[in-house]
């Protein structure tokens, strides 16, 4: 019955016809109001119009609010930092408002399913032809709505090891001394680190760190004795040759991965390391953790002073 119910519709006419469109446009273009309320069309902003698709990208649903955007207006917070790619937890991927930023005087944008902002001035660049303000103004806009960890994920992933968006310094340079956050944005980039490659490694850092472990390096090469690489550990303790790795779902469910890691593991153990391996399950049992790393990091230390204390040169007693 539906599917009869559809083909009664009468087709759009170009250039209405799949894409998202104005109901001033339309209404000037002859298209009734009747058949804009049809059950083809979603009406995803006020005065706005497209096809109804329920798997609509963030990206689609930016491009259908832009016939509706002011000469300022720009992509901004939590969208912007979604288009770049900037990780969120869970709870802050799903909302389908976007955040759109008017430079004054013009009035920030209102209705639903959108979120006006406005500022005195602003940078605008392009991203997949949208307007977008720069990736340290997206991870400056979300100090409002994320916790110190989550901006710290974010701030590593904007100076990451691949592809770096930004660096520490072009990020301090973005803040204000006036801007809201401020302090807690400082203190964040305290806790920043570049070369990271993934959310989960950062997070790690800063779960060893919080428990009071020492800071674990981050890349660090393995060279063996004989000169010749071994690894690149997520995370490690140089002096007391302790790599630590974190293991995604793909470590497992990769072939290709999941060898490699084995050979990495052997390597890294043929060269005298020791291997901590970490999963996502473990986050949520910290304290095991780092009682854990600190448990091996206290076996290596002590096994450094042995040895250290056996090699040293013995002095003859005095006659």
């Amino acid at each position: 019955m539906q599917a009869e119910w559809m083909s009664r519709i009468r087709p759009l006419p170009p250039p209405f016809s799949g894409s998202a469109f104005t109901v001033a446009s339309a209404r000037e273009a002859g298209i009734s109001r009747g058949r804009l309320r049809a059950s083809d069309l979603d009406a995803p902003f006020y005065g706005m119009r497209a096809t109804v698709s329920p798997t609509s990208t963030l990206r689609e649903i930016c491009a259908a609010y832009l016939p509706l955007m002011s000469e300022s207006a720009h992509f901004s917070h939590e969208t912007a930092a979604l288009l770049y790619g900037i990780p969120l937890p869970r709870n802050r991927e799903g909302s389908s408002a976007v955040h759109v930023t008017v430079i004054a005087p013009h009035h920030r944008p209102r209705g639903r399913g959108v979120i006006g902002h406005r500022v005195l001035q602003a940078t605008v660049g392009e991203l997949f032809g949208l307007p977008i303000c720069s990736p340290e103004r997206a991870w400056i806009g979300l100090s409002q709505v994320l916790a110190h960890d989550d901006l710290v994920v974010a701030a590593d992933h904007l100076v990451r090891r691949k592809h770096a968006l930004s660096t520490l310094e072009r990020m301090a340079a973005q803040i204000g001394e006036g801007e809201r956050g401020a302090t807690r944005l400082r203190r964040v980039l305290l806790d920043a680190r570049p070369g990271t490659d993934s959310p989960m490694e950062t997070r790690l850092r800063l779960l060893l760190m919080q428990a009071g472990l020492p800071e674990p390096i981050i890349g660090q090469t393995v060279i063996d004795g004989d000169g010749f690489f071994v690894a690149t550990p997520d995370l490690s303790y140089p002096q007391h040759r302790i790599a630590i790795e974190y293991e995604g779902a793909h470590h497992r469910t990769d072939a290709r991965t999941f060898a490699d890691d084995i050979l990495r593991r052997e390597l890294l153990e043929d060269a005298g390391w020791t291997v901590i391996r970490v999963i996502a399950d473990h986050f949520a049992r910290p304290a095991i953790l780092a009682n854990r790393v600190r448990r091996i990091l206290a076996e290596h230390s002590l096994r450094d002073e042995t040895a250290q204390i056996a090699s040293s040169p013995r002095r003859s007693p005095a006659i």
